[in-house]
């Protein structure tokens, strides 16, 4: 005679009666009801196993118990102020204040791995000192620029420092240790290019020179 489980708890759930089965079924099914209210149709060796233990609630509240408050935790920059709506997200987000102020929320994994510490204001910071780095000020000139002696882009004479005025006269002018000082104003373009080309002789050349820094030319040495 099979042992009646009718009665007993298992897990979140309590079996009910037995469900009937074919004769010459070999597996047993019995009606369970679930603590949150719900019933559910469970086969007797995953019962006794410990397989099923829920109407499946059990499974859903299992992320929630093993969720880790990171309210008041720091994370680089970053402060946890409280858990983010997270009702149409896929995942778990934070809502954090940054140490210069400003709201931010971050995935619960950016947070914990380290992958985000600030709102944005530290990779600023980082990139600022980085280019300082890579630059070199003396005397308020920057050795790169003046060592640099490809044209910019909104340069349309095709020689740095000489600009078309709009009598189609063309303007010299160069700058040097943070001044910019006019060398003229030639009705030729070739004159132009001479006095700035003068200019940088006298002014750059040196000055480079003292500091062991090349003149860069069209992208070359």
């Amino acid at each position: 005679m099979r042992e009646d489980l009718t009665g007993r708890r298992y897990g979140r759930l309590t079996v009910c009666r037995e469900i009937k089965q074919a004769e010459k079924s070999r597996r047993h099914y019995w009606l369970c009801r679930c603590d949150c209210g719900k019933e559910k149709t469970v086969e007797e060796s995953h019962l006794k196993t410990g397989h099923t233990k829920s109407c499946g609630c059990y499974r859903k509240d299992l992320p929630s118990s093993r969720r880790i408050d990171l309210t008041g935790r720091q994370f680089g920059r970053l402060k946890v102020l409280e858990e983010a709506d997270n009702s149409k997200r896929t995942g778990e987000y934070w809502k954090c204040v940054c140490s210069c102020g400003r709201l931010i929320e971050v995935s619960k994994e950016s947070l914990c791995a380290g992958k985000t510490k600030s709102c944005g204001c530290l990779q600023a910071e980082t990139r600022k000192k980085n280019m300082k780095k890579a630059i070199h000020f003396v005397g308020g000139t920057c050795l790169e620029r003046i060592a640099n002696q490809k044209n910019t882009a909104n340069n349309t004479s095709g020689y740095r420092g000489v600009y078309q005025r709009e009598n189609s006269r063309w303007r010299a002018a160069i700058g040097f240790q943070g001044k910019v000082y006019n060398l003229g104003t030639f009705v030729n373009l070739e004159d132009a290019v001479a006095a700035r080309k003068k200019a940088e002789e006298e002014l750059y050349e040196p000055f480079l020179r003292e500091h062991g820094v090349k003149a860069v030319q069209n992208g070359g040495i």
